[in-house]
């Protein structure tokens, strides 16, 4: 083959692993799911938003892996700063806010309930993953809204909540 047929099959080649490389980075990844997780993970979500309007608190623990998930909001700067006053190693978390949420369901008079949008779900084998917008009413009235994002886990058959946290910005009304 003479010079000028090897540089014709080179930039061939060479063009081929290129566009190979460009269509391998805009292919989307593969993940171990399927529908029927997909619809448990839902059903999750869904029993957890009921179990807030029916102000069952116990049943809310029966959805999370352990007694010590991470519950809890994801704090502004201004929140640290004024935590940092009291605790200067305060890492912006704390401890999670499971107990303190059930206990607030389950013995307040108010009526509760969350609004869930833009809801994202995504799974991996044993790991989902939710994403949702929310809207939160105590009494039918609109007290704060914000991002939540939970983590689960498929354990023994069953998915259960590894993971919730949120941003929570209050309505000014």
């Amino acid at each position: 083959m003479n010079k000028r047929g090897m540089s014709a099959v080179f930039v061939v080649l060479l063009m081929w692993g290129l566009a190979s490389q460009v269509s391998a980075q805009d292919a989307e990844p593969k993940f171990n799911s399927n529908a029927d997780d997909l619809a448990k993970i839902r059903g999750v979500l869904e029993e957890y938003r009921q179990d807030i309007i029916r102000k069952d608190g116990y049943a809310i623990t029966k959805l999370v892996l352990n007694h010590d998930v991470l519950f809890h909001h994801i704090n502004t700067q201004e929140e640290i700063d004024r935590a940092r006053k009291r605790n200067a190693q305060f890492d912006g978390i704390g401890p999670s806010h499971l107990d303190e949420l059930v206990e607030i369901f389950a013995t307040s008079k108010d009526k509760f309930e969350g609004k869930l949008q833009n809801i994202e779900i995504r799974q991996d084998g044993p790991l989902g993953m939710v994403t949702f917008d929310y809207d939160f009413y105590v009494n039918d009235k609109l007290t704060h809204s914000g991002l939540e994002h939970w983590q689960l886990c498929k354990i023994d058959g069953q998915w259960k909540i590894l993971s919730v946290t949120w941003t929570s910005y209050p309505v000014k009304n």
